[in-house]
């Protein structure tokens, strides 16, 4: 009996995949074929096909276009107005609309470039035996609170052929020659049942410049540590500071309390943080940042940032200045004051607008208040104090609850409520 070496086993499997897939290309094309000839034979067709168990659909996509979603003019819209909420160009803009000048008028549907990082496609998931939200959760690159609130469920309890919308993490990749799904499986550490179930597909056959969506799960948070040596006039707080970290990480991570005395050449122990983007279901919101472990650490005190309404587009610079349960933050001028007013109706309030706070090149879902009350370190702003802004999970410093009110707003932001 001739041995086969694992060489030859290994071709021979591959060769078997290649035959098969080549046979799947074979049938879809004739399927093409035929459904092209039916068109032209007959004027008009009922189509009373059922359709699939798992369907695919997405709220930023426009109709029959992959690259694109639509947003519509309202009153103050410019195009650069337009081409900063969504993180694009005024160029970018008129060409995908072949817009003829830079003039737009109320009502207008304009197609925006959608971003092509990571980002969330609701698929339409049918439940089969032995699945939880916590494995579909892991499957599909979110969370369980996502898939709970994105189908209004009051428990964690699911049941066989129940259909689920899921918000699955994904990229979008477009198609080029020489692509396989399992080429594209083997690239992005997927498999090809995945992609064809991100993407509808039911056979093998893909084309070029064809938008796929690509599974993609999220990394998570790391920690990492630095050393740092103490200099004259160092106190715990003022090297939290430096780093942007809490000052009780610091105590912690060097077995030291509120009381202990530093000296100079001491060697400290730093914590740093990775926090990962987080897809979003489109450009126009923030990521969902938990404040305790991802939030603050991109937004630590000291640190300024540009806030964006959520519902106007309109922006103001603002500086985190102090607090621990959520964000105490102070306007930067009294230009910015001035427009923090105007946002509320005139005059400062303690009522929750979503907003975008944008730091660093990222952009994160939150919401804020504009009462100015207690303390405050910006001179000559105009502003008499300084205001909340809470993200996911923030609490108040009052009593340490978590305030519905502005975690209604966070999920505005973050496209997780509709």
């Amino acid at each position: 009996m001739m041995k086969i070496t694992n060489g030859e086993q290994k071709n021979k499997y591959k060769d078997e995949y290649l035959y098969m897939n080549y046979i799947s290309m074979f049938k879809q094309v004739c399927k093409l074929f035929i459904a092209i000839l039916v068109c032209f034979m007959v004027p008009c067709i009922n189509s009373g096909a059922s359709s699939p168990s798992i369907a695919v659909s997405t709220t930023t996509v426009a109709s029959g276009e992959d690259d694109y979603f639509i947003y519509t003019v309202v009153a103050g819209d410019s195009l650069w107005l337009i081409a900063n909420k969504f993180n694009t160009t005024v160029n970018e803009i008129i060409s995908l609309n072949n817009l003829k000048s830079t003039t737009i008028y109320v009502g207008q549907s304009l197609k925006i470039p959608a971003d092509t990082g990571p980002g969330i496609k609701n698929i339409n998931y049918k439940v089969k035996a032995g699945d939880t939200l916590s494995m579909l959760a892991e499957y599909f690159g979110t969370s369980i609170e996502n898939i709970k609130i994105l189908n209004m469920l009051s428990s964690d309890i699911i049941y066989i052929d129940q259909v689920l919308r899921i918000p699955a993490s994904c990229i979008k990749y477009r198609v080029v020659s020489g692509d396989t799904l399992w080429q594209l499986s083997l690239k992005y550490n997927t498999s090809i049942e995945k992609i064809k179930l991100f993407n509808g597909l039911e056979g093998h056959l893909i084309y070029i410049g064809q938008i796929l969506y690509i599974p993609y799960l999220p990394q998570v948070p790391e920690v990492s540590y630095i050393t740092h040596t103490v200099q004259s006039g160092d106190t715990v707080w003022s090297i939290s500071i430096k780093y942007g970290i809490p000052q009780y990480e610091i105590l912690n991570a060097n077995g030291l309390s509120e009381s202990s005395i530093l000296m100079i050449g001491q060697k400290l122990k730093i914590p740093v943080h990775k926090i990962p983007v987080k897809p979003t279901p489109g450009p126009q919101y923030g990521e969902y940042l938990d404040w305790w472990t991802e939030a603050q650490y991109l937004f630590p005190i000291g640190k300024t940032a540009v806030v964006r309404d959520f519902i106007t587009g309109n922006t103001f610079k603002i500086k985190r200045t102090v607090g621990a349960n959520h964000a105490d933050c102070e306007p930067l001028s009294s230009l910015d004051s001035n427009v923090i007013k105007t946002l509320w109706g005139g005059s400062y309030s303690w009522v929750t607008r979503a907003i975008i706070v944008e730091v660093d090149n990222r952009k994160i879902a939150a919401s804020m208040t504009s009462m100015p009350h207690d303390i405050s370190y910006i001179e000559n702003n105009n502003f008499p104090g300084h205001f909340d802004i809470h993200f996911r999970n923030s609490t108040r410093h009052v009593d340490g609850a978590v305030d519905a009110a502005h975690q209604e707003k966070v999920k505005i932001a973050a496209g997780v409520k509709y």
